[in-house]
């Protein structure tokens, strides 16, 4: 196995980078690269290899967030995980010229929260008012019109014609007949919101001209506490088969697929990294 290890700061974090390679008989068998802080690995990476040796294909099996995912100052949730993977993705760019694209399934969530739950902290939670996990690709598609992978990376669904009738699915949030056609009735009858929030979600429905509106006119202090409970719910019947969190490809070089794409262009670090090695070689492992 040979390993490799590095250290490269971008802005004001510095990430460590172990790069692990498989070798049998001479033959390059695997690799593994992963990101994160000086005790902590953040995102992993796989590289599968041919007969030849030759790399090709990469994904992406594990993603976490941890203020310690940075060596020296605390990682940022959002932007700073954005920082951490495109940093990731300029070192595979580097390294291994050869792979144009990684896949990976969307497993991102949000620990939805109120403000006064967040204040009362983990220890003094009480029944009924935990965090509650959201799927973010759901979150985000409904008050975003994309997923955060999309947003930031351009990401698209590895079947062009799944992924380009999933974008004509999102792209009638922003319909007003449709909206016009979904009283807020039927609009409860696809969602199953809690009888508590009926009311107060009524009043920012019946304003609005579209869907996209709809969300967006709920306060942000106020939308987990408002939506959590039933966004899955209401984002399953909507897209109606058309998005699925499997088979997602992140392009290194990245370009618009399929429909209509509100993704913004991504820039990685410019130039080479500059990276502090440490390499640590312990050979072949006959097993």
């Amino acid at each position: 196995m040979n390993f490799k290890e590095s250290e490269v700061k971008v802005g004001k974090y510095k990430f460590k980078i172990t790069d692990n390679t498989l070798v049998y008989d001479g033959h390059i068998i695997s690799r593994n690269i992963k990101i994160g802080g000086s005790n902590i690995s953040c995102v992993d990476l796989s590289i599968k290899y041919n007969k030849l040796g030759e790399a090709i294909s990469a994904s992406i099996p594990y993603v976490m967030y941890d203020p310690e995912c940075s060596i020296e100052n605390t990682l940022d949730k959002g932007d700073g995980t954005v920082t951490m993977i495109k940093t990731l993705i300029q070192y595979i760019k580097q390294e291994i010229p050869i792979i144009t694209q990684i896949h990976f399934e969307d497993k991102s969530s949000i620990d939805c929260a109120t403000e006064e739950e967040i204040s009362k902290g983990s220890k003094n939670r009480k029944k009924g008012t935990n965090l509650v996990p959201v799927p973010l690709y759901y979150f985000s598609i409904a008050f975003n019109g994309n997923t955060w992978y999309e947003k930031n990376f351009n990401a698209y669904q590895e079947d062009d014609t799944k992924h380009a009738n999933y974008r004509d699915k999102i792209n009638l949030l922003e319909s007003e007949e449709l909206k016009s056609k979904m009283s807020f009735e039927e609009f409860l009858l696809h969602s199953q919101p809690p009888l508590v929030i009926i009311e107060e979600l009524q009043k920012y429905y019946i304003k609005s001209t579209t869907l996209g509106d709809f969300f967006k006119s709920i306060p942000k202090k106020d939308r987990c506490r408002l939506v959590r409970d039933w966004i899955s719910t209401f984002m399953m019947y909507f897209l109606n088969g058309t998005f699925h969190n499997t088979d997602w490809i992140i392009p290194l070089n990245p370009k618009i697929k399929g429909g209509k794409n509100k993704s913004k262009k991504y820039y990685l670090p410019k130039g080479k990294l500059k990276l502090n090695r440490t390499y640590k070689t312990f050979g072949v492992i006959d097993d």
